[in-house]
């Protein structure tokens, strides 16, 4: 039996399930998370929604969107079954999942991803490297299971796919991204609505940390490489948080010959000392992925993230020397 048909009959079997995702959640990881709630919560199953940062400001129009709870839900037991959603492996849902995880109420793991996963930590996979997004593997799943697609669903779905292919632009605009965009748009997404609220809801001070942020630019001498810096005392100035860090990235990386683009969030610092988010994005030529693991990240070849400790100077030589080795190999 496949591990789609073991799913399926999971789905079918069961009554309580458990969903998350990864730390600091994009559309696509909640549009997942939401579209697979709903479609659960339509066959009359118990679905609890989790995630360590909740859902972003910016995807709080999302149908469903106020119910992803920031706290582990142990009050409501043990769980049949737990899917984690755009994540490689169950490790980037976060410590305090993964601790909930060894206690056994997660019931059967289930990872859906649009990512191949190099460390097995669950029971079954439901992966789909090729799919634009992960949205569009939930979107699979519903469909073989011929589940009710609702116009909420649809939204859902509908905003993973613009998300990850930023608008219909990047390599992974493939023909089934407009062909699913459409059967969604027929069923309810609204387009315009979808947009208004990702790219023309910006508040004053994230677009005074972006001016703050641009200061900080910085281009490598053949000029493939290029980074901002994001420190802790520019959300005091400009009165916003992290969550208004998403999408600063794709500013270095819109820059003509820039083959990958980095931003370094500082964080609180902990016992490990200085501590920063390194976000890293790729136009194609580059496996961001494969930097990000090396230093315990991950996320996809285009997209990718981790967490490094040490002094800003020494963080950007790490990460920049892994950039260039594989700038070197692609040559």
């Amino acid at each position: 039996m496949s591990d789609l048909e073991s799913v399926i009959k999971l789905i079918q079997a069961g009554k309580r399930f458990l969903i998350t995702s990864h730390e600091n959640p994009d559309g696509d990881a909640i549009g997942s998370m939401l579209a697979l709630g709903l479609a659960l919560r339509g066959l009359g199953k118990y679905v609890s929604l989790y995630n360590k940062d909740g859902a972003p400001k910016l995807l709080s129009f999302l149908p469903g969107s106020k119910e992803i709870g920031k706290e582990l839900p142990f009050k409501d037991g043990s769980f049949d079954a737990t899917f984690v959603v755009d994540c490689s492996d169950t490790s980037r849902a976060g410590d305090e999942f993964e601790r909930f995880k060894s206690t056994g109420r997660c019931g059967t793991v289930v990872i859906i991803d649009h990512h191949d996963t190099s460390k097995p930590s669950a029971h079954f996979y439901i992966l789909d490297p090729k799919a634009p997004s992960t949205g569009i593997v939930v979107y699979s799943l519903l469909k073989t299971m011929a589940l009710n697609i609702t116009p909420e669903i649809a939204t859902n779905i509908y905003t993973t796919i613009v998300v990850d292919t930023g608008s219909f632009r990047y390599q992974n605009t493939l023909p089934e991204a407009f062909e699913i965009a459409a059967e969604l748009v027929r069923i309810g997404a609204n387009p315009w609505e979808v947009s208004k609220a990702l790219y023309e809801s910006e508040s004053v001070g994230k677009l005074r940390l972006l001016a703050l942020v641009l200061q900080t630019l910085e281009v490598s001498e053949d000029g493939r490489i290029a980074s901002v810096v994001v420190r802790r005392d520019m959300f005091k100035l400009t009165g916003t948080t992290k969550e208004d860090t998403e999408g600063l990235v794709n500013f270095p990386r819109s820059i003509g010959g820039v083959e990958v683009a980095v931003l370094f969030r500082e964080e609180e610092y902990d016992e490990e000392g200085m501590k920063w988010k390194v976000s890293l994005r790729s136009k194609g030529k580059v496996n961001v992925a494969k930097i990000g693991e090396k230093f315990g990240g991950g996320g996809h070849e285009k997209a990718a993230g981790c967490t490094v400790f040490g002094s800003l100077s020494e963080v950007k030589q790490r990460v920049f020397s892994s950039i260039i080795d594989s700038l070197e190999w692609m040559e």
